[in-house]
């Protein structure tokens, strides 16, 4: 399970663009939903902004963007 969540931060964090003037390293805290295929579902909730709006936009086109995800390698371990 561990190596999915990696492999889709992975996906996501390739499709940012970084809005200027980003300091640190913020982070947020984003639910979304998949379909099997992978697919991500709306809406991407935020559950901890960053603090910034334009990176928080930012990582939702980009998980967006990102769809259909990995999926897990043991299919069994997939919730929806």
């Amino acid at each position: 399970l561990a190596s999915w969540g990696d492999k889709v931060r992975a996906k996501i964090r390739g499709n940012v663009t970084l809005p200027p003037n980003i300091q640190g390293n913020p982070e947020a805290v984003i639910e979304i939903n998949l379909l099997p295929t992978g697919e991500v579902l709306q809406p991407i909730k935020t559950k901890k902004s960053s603090g910034n709006p334009g990176l928080d936009a930012a990582i939702e086109r980009a998980i967006l963007k990102s769809s259909p995800l990995p999926k897990p390698d043991d299919p069994s371990v997939f919730q929806r």
